[in-house]
């Protein structure tokens, strides 16, 4: 609460802004499975495929509550991992998914008004397009697809936001902290070896479900390319190195107006052994367009490089891992 006190005001935006973000992915997550993926019992991984292959063998009238515990179950057990190897500050922003996730389950699922609602939007796309009524490799694949987007969505911002579904996420941040194996790959591992045990345990027993799991792989890839494609895009940032002889008011520009540091570094031409100075400057990918611009407006004979990184670690960026780990 202390911590919370000495905020500025813009940092206390931005806590609430992250605190919004790790919930509404959470929603998006839970709402792709429910809607999408548990009608058909498509496995994709995460711990919806683990309640998906549970469910399974479970009596028609438990099945709602029988998956509800086992994904409610694991979340608890997942976050206490997280809170004590990855660290006190992720644990908290993981505390809200881990509650929001099994509530958003549990409200989609058993809710009255709420639950039919979702249950109609399984019922068409069980349906959609076949007149017979029956369920084909189409609607399959459309459902993993749909599911896939907002799962990969969800989960993505909730990493945006600095925290996690509560769910096999958890373990992505684990594999990536001690093991440097980025996040998508992490999650693609994790969810295909939940696919496979769901493959071999339900075609083993029924062999319809075959269509279902190999949609669930299919699903599972969708969300990899999802989470790659919003958070590691949200990670990446610029590094401009210019070349000009206004460089003093462009440097300014740039702590004044984009609020970031600059470092000058004194260097020499090849050609002629003239000094000058290179300003480098580290930017996010939103003030990308607009330091072009206005270095642009000040000297347009200025040479500029711009390298695109995959992540900036420090003031002004994203925090260091250690930054998190437990005091």
């Amino acid at each position: 609460m202390s911590k919370f006190k000495n905020m500025t005001k813009k940092q206390k935006i931005m806590y609430f802004v992250n605190l919004f973000l790790v919930i509404f992915g959470s929603v998006l997550v839970s709402f792709g499975n429910v809607a999408f993926l548990i009608p058909l019992n498509i496995n994709a991984g995460g711990l919806s495929g683990v309640g998906i292959i549970v469910r399974y063998f479970t009596p028609e009238q438990y099945k709602v509550l029988v998956y509800n515990i086992v994904v409610a179950s694991l979340s608890v057990i997942l976050w206490v991992m997280g809170r004590l190897f990855i660290g006190k500050e992720f644990a908290y922003k993981t505390l809200v998914a881990t509650i929001v996730f099994p509530l958003a389950n549990a409200l989609f699922t058993a809710v009255p008004g709420v639950s039919d609602g979702i249950n109609k939007i399984g019922e068409l796309v069980k349906t959609a397009g076949n007149t017979a009524g029956g369920t084909t490799a189409g609607n399959y694949l459309l459902a993993g697809l749909f599911g896939g987007v907002f799962i990969g969505t969800g989960v993505a911002i909730t990493f945006v936001g600095g925290g996690s579904t509560g769910g096999v996420d958890v373990l992505t941040f684990l594999m990536e902290k001690y093991l440097h194996i980025k996040q998508s790959i992490a999650s693609f591992i994790i969810d295909g070896t939940i696919v496979i045990v769901g493959l071999f345990a339900l075609v083993s027993v029924d062999n319809g479900m075959f269509i279902a799991c190999l949609t669930g792989i299919v699903t599972a890839f969708i969300t990899s390319i999802l989470i790659e494609f919003i958070y590691i895009n949200s990670q990446s940032s610029y590094q401009a190195d210019i070349i000009s002889e206004k460089w003093e008011e462009i440097s300014r520009f740039v702590q004044d107006e984009l609020e970031r540091g600059a470092t000058i570094i004194h260097a020499e031409g090849g050609y002629k052994g003239d000094k000058r100075v290179i300003l480098r400057v580290v930017i996010d990918a939103r003030q990308y367009e607009i330091l072009k611009k206005r270095i642009s407006e000040i000297d347009s004979k200025a040479f500029v490089t711009y390298t695109r990184t995959s992540a900036t670690f420090g003031e002004g960026f994203k925090s260091h891992y250690q930054n998190n780990k437990k005091k």
